[in-house]
């Protein structure tokens, strides 16, 4: 009986060694997890969110905001006595309006993105073709191969892949941009475009991270055309009247 009581100590004694040998090693495990495995998905997730985001950003101003708005009443032409163009300058109310519907309409389609609801985007056949309308609608934006965390090709297609969703995270910041160059016999060509910064959350089974898009999106292109001169020396005159 003695001799039992001794051995069973001992069996007991190595199974708890062996517990606490393998609680060690997955805490080990997990750390090393954290410290290079998490780094890089987030670094993955960043790449692709960015790509979806921006497509999203650019085709809801280029498709939903442009067709609302006469870009034409953004202007204020201001003619001398002759009707020739002294200045222009923008409408303010019109350009808080515009700001104001791109902002809401990118949060909208961004938000619909996250909750999967595809029928309600606009523009999702065409803006979206490519990627998996099925895991779209489960609000997966993207699906990481797990080969990447082992650096292994022949990895991806055995070992699970890891979804990534993602969530609109405070308000959606529109500013409008111009840029004025010179174009032919003091004309001015300006181009009007509207960047937008967002911050997306990434949602990933184990961690999340946040992170800013800064888009910019094309509105306009306008030709001004202003008085061309009765005299041209050798190929140079001043820059543009038009301001």
């Amino acid at each position: 009986m003695h001799l039992k009581k001794i051995k069973k100590k001992k069996i007991i004694n190595k199974i708890g060694i062996i517990v606490f040998l393998l609680i060690i090693s997955i805490i080990y495990l997990i750390n090393v997890f954290n410290n290079k495995a998490i780094p890089l998905l987030i670094s993955y997730s960043e790449v692709e969110i960015n790509k979806i985001v921006s497509l999203i950003i650019t085709t809801t101003i280029t498709n939903e905001i442009t067709n609302k708005i006469s870009i034409d009443d953004l202007f204020i032409t201001i003619n001398d006595s002759n009707g020739d163009i002294e200045s222009i300058d923008f409408n303010s109310a019109k350009v808080n309006e515009l700001l104001t519907l791109a902002s809401k309409s990118v949060r909208t389609n961004l938000r619909y993105i996250e909750l999967g609801e595809l029928d309600k985007i606009d523009m999702y056949n065409d803006t979206l073709y490519g990627y998996d309308s099925d895991k779209l609608s489960r609000g997966i934006v993207y699906e990481i191969p797990s080969g990447i965390i082992f650096n292994n090709v022949l990895l991806n297609n055995i070992l699970p892949k890891i979804p990534v969703k993602i969530s609109p995270i405070g308000s959606v910041v529109c500013v409008l941009n111009t840029d004025i160059k010179s174009y032919g016999i003091n004309n001015a060509l300006i181009e009007v475009n509207i960047n937008v910064e967002a911050e997306i959350k990434i949602l990933l089974p184990f961690v999340s991270s946040s992170t800013k898009i800064n888009t910019d999106a094309p509105i306009i292109m306008k030709i001004i055309e202003g008085n061309v001169p009765s005299y041209y020396m050798n190929g140079y005159l001043p820059s543009p009247i038009v301001e």
